[in-house]
């Protein structure tokens, strides 16, 4: 399916996986497509969706980091007040297992491979073949990034919903808006 993407559309896919990884997701989203989507400088996906308010920076706002290590700081009052009471866990972990047993094993982990490329996410999956369905439907021989965009405009992912009621635009408006960018067959 890939081969029938344009130079403009694989750039979308190069822009979605770069947020991803600077991100530190292991997945790529729609929300990372209709991030490359909008940051593309063509007119048939960027022009609609910056046209309705929807940048690449709003999205990148919107998405979560997971590269941020969140276990790192541990609040023994916070859970206490859950019931757990964290000195009394950690004496018994060091009267089983040693001093230092809670440390960070940072270190005695192997180091993670760099720059893994992440995985479609089902929905981005489904979006991508949505876009080659609307390719087929228009008679459009490749997929453009305006395909991309209506692909993910057809699903009802939470994601693109947010961002799409943000820019108090509809689904409807914007589905034209890119419809009409492309040339008359």
């Amino acid at each position: 399916m890939f081969e029938r993407f344009t130079e403009p559309s694989r750039g979308v896919l190069v822009e979605a996986q770069d947020l991803a990884l600077e991100l530190g997701s292991p997945y790529l989203g729609t929300g990372h497509i209709l991030y490359g989507c909008a940051e593309g400088r063509e007119e048939t996906a960027g022009r609609p969706l910056r046209d309705a308010g929807i940048t690449g920076s709003s999205i990148r706002r919107a998405l979560p980091r997971t590269d941020q290590q969140t276990a790192g700081h541990i609040d023994p009052d916070a859970l206490l007040a859950i019931g757990i009471d964290y000195e009394g866990v950690r004496t018994a972990t060091e009267q089983t297992f040693g001093p230092g047993a809670l440390e960070s094993v940072q270190h005695r982990r192997a180091p993670r491979a760099r720059a893994r490329k992440p995985w479609f996410t089902p929905e981005a999956k489904r979006s991508l073949e949505m876009a080659l369905r609307v390719a087929v439907e228009l008679h459009h021989k490749r997929i453009e990034p305006g395909h991309l965009l209506l692909g993910l405009l057809r699903l009802d992912d939470p994601f693109v919903a947010n961002a799409i009621e943000r820019s108090e635009t509809t689904v409807a408006a914007l589905s034209s808006a890119v419809l009409a960018r492309f040339p008359a067959a």
